[in-house]
């Protein structure tokens, strides 16, 4: 099990400040109609808003993502109705690189040379309605449902590394009945009232409209959201957790991943600074760290 290296960008947690969220972007003309719509038409406005909230946005692929995705077995399977599209990498037992929301399969690759290097398959997905995978719309239920359908072709699953909105999903998954022996979460909440928050500030919709779209999205998904967030499921679960959480994360502040590590049994937090939410995944010595702690 990796030790609390000096070489690495970790620090204490007793420091820790909550950094100001942010808002999720939106054009000027949009949160304007929107602001208006919830006034006015607070009904309507709540289908509007459920379909931008559940529509995640494409993220770019980087040059040196591309070139390890193209390293990989590209393979397609059927999960919540849809095509999902992923790459495998090795042999052996599987670790899941999982990506968060409005997220891709290569951003998870990083991990992928050292995961197959300590003798692991690296499977990684583009989850429901990202990257090359089919559909418009996302959600947990949908990030989960296709990783127990990665679970099942590629079981048995030795480990999963995922990655804020993906680790919620990760954890749902797995108090849903997916076998990991260890996980390893980068910026994990510990719920979604931060998703819920930068949405509602970005796009400009009252706390009646958001109210509004959160009840219509549990008929929708067949779930009630009180219950279901890795908060919840956490003190039910039995894999050992690493949770690498940098302190000034302006998308999931550090204090969630600092509770979710409270709530897990047996897990570790490991703070770090000066990475941000997406180049902790991309930073030499978190990588190192994760992989040695999914070895084992």
């Amino acid at each position: 099990m990796p030790s609390m290296d000096a070489t690495l960008p970790f620090v204490s947690p007793e420091k820790s400040t909550t950094g100001r969220l942010r808002p999720v972007p939106a054009p000027p003309w949009l949160r304007t109609g929107m602001r208006m719509a919830s006034a006015l038409a607070p009904g309507t406005a709540a289908r509007v808003a459920r379909k931008l909230f559940f529509t995640p946005l494409r993220a770019r692929v980087r040059d040196e993502e591309r070139a390890v995705l193209a390293r990989g077995e590209r393979f397609e399977m059927a999960a919540h109705g849809g095509r999902v599209v992923g790459r495998a990498w090795g042999e052996g037992p599987t670790v899941l690189l999982v990506h968060g929301w409005g997220g891709h399969a290569g951003q998870m690759t990083p991990l992928v040379d050292s995961v197959v290097a300590a003798g692991h398959r690296a499977v990684a997905l583009d989850l429901p309605g990202h990257g090359e995978s089919e559909g418009r719309v996302s959600s947990l239920v949908h990030f989960a449902a296709a990783l127990a359908r990665a679970a099942s072709l590629f079981g048995p699953v030795h480990g999963i590394a995922a990655h804020s909105f993906g680790a919620a999903g990760s954890a749902y998954a797995m108090a849903s009945g997916v076998v990991a022996k260890r996980a390893v979460f980068f910026a994990p909440p510990i719920g979604f009232e931060s998703f819920w928050l930068r949405f509602r500030i970005g796009v400009g919709v009252s706390q009646e409209v958001m109210n509004r779209l959160l009840l219509d999205a549990e008929a929708w998904l067949d779930v009630r959201f009180d219950g279901i967030a890795p908060g919840d499921v956490a003190p039910r679960m039995t894999a050992p957790l690493l949770v690498l959480h940098d302190r000034d994360d302006r998308e999931v502040p550090f204090e969630e991943g600092a509770e979710l590590a409270r709530r897990w049994p047996g897990a570790q937090l490991r703070p770090v600074e000066g990475l941000g939410h997406l180049r902790i995944l991309r930073d030499e010595r978190c990588v190192a760290a994760a992989v040695g702690f999914l070895a084992g």
